[in-house]
């Protein structure tokens, strides 16, 4: 049984998560801002053409701590379901790794001035992001901010804020 995860009332909670139709095919990425009572703050997606998950997992990490950070956002906890790209983030960084720019991109970011956690969440948990890359994959624009949530969240975002408990 899975849902939303609201980390205990305490700080903002990012959700993020990568989408590759085909993997490797035409790859998304999306994530969202709320906070511990599940409202909207702010949302972004966006495409990145024919790559992967992983390369989709990891830009949405970075887009969403840039948007933490442009928020002035200096508690937050992350969430996404892709234990490859927690690890890679945990771990020494091998320079020759495809995506070693990114990585470090990322880890900069988690660096500076705030409070940070990246938390693993079952994909269940994470389904208002599933949305978002799903259409970021689908949309033309490589990075769109997006202010109120698009049209067809409305019921997720409820389900998660009101605690809805998913099965696996």
């Amino acid at each position: 049984m899975v849902r939303w995860n609201a980390h205990g009332g305490i700080g903002m909670i990012l959700n993020v998560d990568g989408s590759s139709i085909g993997n490797p095919g035409i790859s998304g990425f999306g994530g969202l801002i709320r906070n511990s009572d599940g409202a909207w703050v702010h949302g972004f997606v966006g495409n990145i053409g024919h790559s992967n998950i992983l390369h989709a997992e990891l830009l949405a990490i970075y887009h969403g701590l840039v948007l933490a950070w442009e928020l002035d956002i200096k508690d937050l906890c992350c969430y996404s379901d892709s234990k490859t790209a927690i690890k890679l983030l945990s771990d020494h960084v091998n320079e020759w790794h495809q995506y070693a720019a990114i990585i470090y991109n990322i880890k900069n970011f988690l660096s500076r001035n705030w409070r940070v956690r990246l938390v693993h969440t079952l994909r269940e948990g994470n389904n208002c992001t599933y949305f978002l890359a799903k259409f970021g994959a689908r949309n033309p624009e490589a990075y769109s901010s997006i202010v109120v949530p698009l049209n067809g969240m409305s019921l997720l975002l409820l389900a998660d804020a009101s605690g809805t408990i998913f099965s696996r």
